[in-house]
């Protein structure tokens, strides 16, 4: 149970992280959205509240492509609270075209494994202040489909109009589960458990970002093959608040089960090469 606990998830406007928040709102925890857009997060913040009846619901605005904006958030929260029971990171995106941000970060690669990379050990005190912590992030079985190619996470190389954003993509969803469980072994002997998990195909606004061509194909794929966002948002929550996995971690989940991830997520020279990688285009906040 998550009455009373707090808890942080990135990217919840929108989706299943938007989703997760109202589940977990309605079981009682506290809970602090993170957005980019102040608009977007007064109104999912008020509309948690009016169907919850929970008034512990807050937000914080931060780019979380942005690295010294994972690295401000962070500050706020450690200096804000006292401890923090479960952390969400649920924020991600697909970008077909490649774009650099103004860190010179390709934004999938800042995005979707960065931003959880940085903020999980900027808020690693908080955790520990917790009697039990837990950590979800939000992967993808798209992971299955490549290597974790390191000549090519920052983009480096040619980008294809075709497979180039997919590719990061995937990359970024594998870079997530081996940095669960790396983290999870650098966890052994503390009150906090990491686990990640496919949340299934989902119709939410995923890959509204990007140019028509690309949007088309997306919202096709989603009218055929796409479940709703209370289901999609449905393994996260149970990671998140469920006795069931209680003192569970590194584990890869799907439906609320464990399952096996990919031969390559498990790879243990690619995991501790991606750690230490992690580690050099995050260490001015570290």
């Amino acid at each position: 149970m998550v009455e009373g606990k707090t808890c942080l998830i990135t990217g919840a406007t929108d989706g299943i992280g938007k989703e997760t928040a109202l589940s977990l709102a309605k079981q009682g925890a506290k809970i602090i959205i993170v957005g980019r857009n102040q608009k977007k997060c007064e109104n999912v913040v008020s509309e948690i509240i009016h169907l919850t009846q929970n008034n512990q619901v807050e937000f914080l605005l931060a780019d979380l492509s942005l690295m010294r904006e994972v690295n401000g958030l962070a500050e706020r929260i450690m200096y804000g609270y006292r401890h923090l029971d479960i952390l969400i990171n649920n924020v991600g995106a697909f970008f077909r075209k490649k774009e650099l941000t103004e860190e010179g970060l390709e934004r999938t690669f800042a995005l979707n494994h960065l931003s959880y990379f940085l903020l999980t050990h900027k808020l690693l005190p908080l955790l520990e202040h917790s009697k039990t912590a837990r950590i979800v992030n939000v992967a993808s079985i798209a992971h299955i489909r490549t290597d974790m190619n390191f000549d090519n996470l920052n983009g480096e190389k040619n980008w294809s109009w075709y497979g180039g954003g997919w590719n990061a993509y995937c990359c970024s969803k594998l870079a997530n589960i081996m940095f669960t469980y790396h983290l999870s072994k650098k966890l052994e002997g503390k009150q906090i458990t990491a686990n990640c998990l496919h949340p299934g195909f989902v119709a939410s606004k995923f890959g509204d970002n990007n140019g028509l061509f690309s949007r088309s194909i997306i919202k096709t794929a989603k009218f055929f093959g796409a479940i709703g966002v209370k289901k999609g948002s449905e393994t996260s929550t149970y990671l998140a608040s469920s006795d069931e996995v209680e003192g569970i971690s590194g584990k890869y989940f799907a439906s609320c089960s464990a399952q096996k991830s990919s031969k390559q997520s498990h790879n243990e020279k690619d995991i501790e090469k991606l750690w230490s990688i992690s580690e050099e285009y995050t260490s001015e906040y570290l």
